[in-house]
């Protein structure tokens, strides 16, 4: 097949899948589709999951995990600084003063724990609060002259392991990477933070619907099926 007519087929496949096609959203989707098949074999240690859904949800987890690893690392080599008080710190200054509670659910923490650790950043002297004025029973948050000091420190500090991973790559790499994980972290983050009450059932039928689930689960059961008996 001339490659001028593989290209218009894969875009043609494309379409059917993305409705709302641009032609920059079919270059990035192409090379990276190129890139893996170039580059895809040998994951994990051959440790590979049986689908290419539950590759990209190992590989994003796995360097989740690496990244959160050199981290803590890193935050060994001075003042002892928990990873999480950086996530709060940085969004509460991005925010400016923010609700406790809208601190906690962009960071995706359990309320009890995410209550906690602002508490313990309030008693160390790197966050203030007072009564919302608009609700009496939220509380408001701001760095402190402190907080603020701490966290220009761990920007520092935390962007070496940010290098260590992800500084070898190209700038049109990264720049893909972030087109197309970006609009799924945007999704999934909304998603979470306007359904933190729902139980992952719950969430589930309201965001898939129940003939997609029954659908997804019929294929992730023969998936395993297929996977099992190919191992020894």
């Amino acid at each position: 097949m001339k490659p001028v007519v593989e290209l218009i087929s894969e875009w043609d496949s494309y379409q059917e899948t993305h409705p709302d096609a641009t032609v920059a959203g079919f270059c990035r989707h192409y090379l990276a589709m190129v890139e893996t098949k170039a580059s895809g074999e040998g994951l994990f240690s051959g440790i590979e999951p049986p689908d290419m859904t539950s590759t990209v949800a190992k590989l994003v987890g796995r360097l989740g995990a690496i990244l959160t690893t050199y981290s803590k690392l890193a935050l060994k080599e001075g003042a002892e600084v928990e990873l999480d008080w950086f996530y709060c710190l940085n969004a509460i200054f991005h925010q400016g003063e923010a609700r406790k509670i809208d601190i906690i659910t962009y960071n995706f923490l359990e309320q009890t724990t995410g209550i906690d650790m602002l508490n313990r950043l309030k008693k160390a002297g790197y966050i203030s609060e007072r009564a919302d004025p608009s609700d009496k029973r939220a509380k408001l948050v701001q760095l402190t002259a402190e907080g603020k000091q701490l966290l220009f420190k761990l920007y520092e500090r935390l962007y070496l392991p940010a290098y260590l991973l992800f500084g070898e790559m190209s700038k049109g790499d990264a720049h893909l990477m972030v087109n197309l994980l970006g609009p799924i972290e945007q999704k999934h983050g909304k998603i979470l933070e306007e359904n933190r009450a729902k139980g992952f059932a719950d969430l589930l039928t309201e965001i898939l619907g129940v003939e997609k689930i029954d659908e997804i689960n019929r294929f992730q059961q023969n998936q395993i099926t297929q996977f099992a008996a190919g191992k020894p």
